[in-house]
């Protein structure tokens, strides 16, 4: 070995013992500040042992949960669970180390936590061992604020579109008045036909009573107008419920047929038997299906029904997935592009609003389906939504 060989060999071998002496240093650090690295972490952190027993936590733990390091070390981590977490827990631990299949262990999901003050809190759980030992570390993560937010959020997508409900509520104020009117006529014409029997001596009870039992029918026809209205209107449940569409349908027809009548037009339900179920709010269904039923009204009604006087309402089973629903019209079709057409504040009447569809858009995206539209050849257009089928629980 030369001069200029041993220099670099030693030079070599200088710079891997640097290195070394850095790894160790290093390793050295990161032990010596392991609990600074947590504490800098935002989520809570806690690890236990195998019995549940709390070992170590972050200060994002204390600040989340209010309690202090001395106060939760060596404690029982259900502690920090409120029913029915808490009598669960261990066993889903237990039932991991026993059997190795995961319950909660390395699976994330969404629960309530317990303060110190005694109020619940949403979070976001993970639970995972550590390699080789029986101890367990849990991320916590809050979810107040998210939950908060998200609350916020539907509560105002629905005050959106309940005014939409109370807007076509007040384009169909002419129609609803007539439904209304036409019972409460009849109660009156039959209520002084009872005045007039009551007047003379040789009249039947048999009579009497007819006219009464039509006093009483048509003053609950009037009745189930105002509570169609009032359920519309007011989205009272607000829950994803199991639906028959095709109910909903018929619904909607008894709901549009007067404003259907007063400008001309024909409604004619094309509904397919065993239609399953859908998992939806109902109400805001419906909304959808009148939106729609009461623009293929005023598209007719603008050209005087000229391309004829029929809506068709037909729902139908799309490839085992989706149940669609579609209103046929027979006005001059649509000139706008797709999203144009269910954009907010985009409309051709003259009095719109512009954020009906955009607003049927929204509560079909929120129930995983989809809406959209094509024009029809000759005239007209079609404009359908898809809602996916509620299967059958498989176990």
């Amino acid at each position: 070995m030369n001069w200029q060989e041993e220099s670099i060999w030693l030079s070599s071998a200088e710079v891997v013992g640097a290195e070394v002496a850095l790894d160790i240093e290093g390793q050295e650090w990161l032990a010596l500040n392991a609990a600074s690295v947590l504490d800098a972490v935002v989520d809570a952190i806690v690890t236990m042992d195998a019995s549940g027993n709390i070992q170590s936590v972050n200060q994002a733990t204390e600040q989340l949960f209010g309690y202090s390091d001395t106060q939760l070390r060596g404690q029982k981590v259900t502690l920090l669970m409120p029913e029915p977490y808490r009598s669960s827990h261990q066993g889903y631990v237990e039932n991991y180390l026993n059997s190795g299949k995961a319950q909660i262990i390395g699976v994330g999901r969404e629960l309530s936590a317990l303060h110190k003050d005694g109020y619940e809190f949403p979070i976001y759980l993970a639970v995972s061992e550590i390699p080789g030992q029986k101890y367990f570390v849990g991320i916590i993560r809050d979810l107040t604020e998210q939950k908060a937010a998200h609350t916020a959020l539907a509560e105002q997508k629905e005050r959106v579109a309940q005014v939409g409900r109370l807007a076509t509520m007040g384009e169909m104020t002419a129609s609803i008045a007539h439904e209304i009117n036409q019972p409460l006529t009849a109660i009156a014409m039959y209520a002084q036909a009872v005045v007039r029997l009551l007047g003379k001596s040789n009249i039947s009870d048999e009579k009497i009573e007819d006219a009464i039992h039509k006093i009483s029918s048509q003053a609950l026809r009037a009745g189930a107008v105002i509570e169609r209205i009032q359920r519309f209107v007011h989205n009272e449940s607000g829950e994803r419920v199991e639906t028959d569409l095709n109910q909903l349908i018929s619904e909607i027809d008894h709901l549009a047929q007067g404003d259907a009548r007063l400008h001309g037009v024909t409604l004619s339900l094309q509904l397919s038997d065993d239609l399953p179920a859908v998992l939806a709010d109902p109400i805001q269904i419906q909304q959808v299906l009148l939106n729609l039923v009461r623009n293929g009204i005023d598209a007719m009604y603008e050209i005087d029904c000229r391309n004829g006087n029929t809506i068709i309402i037909h729902s139908c089973c799309v490839d085992d997935r989706y149940v669609e629903v579609s209103v046929h019209d027979c006005g001059l079709g649509v000139q706008q592009h797709d999203d144009q057409v269910f954009a907010a504040f985009q409309t051709t009447k003259p009095d719109g609003m512009g954020m009906g569809l955009a607003i049927c858009k929204s509560i079909m995206e929120d129930h995983g389906g989809s809406i959209g539209f094509y024009n029809k050849e000759g005239n007209g257009a079609v404009f359908s939504f898809r809602l996916p089928i509620k299967y059958p629980d498989l176990g």
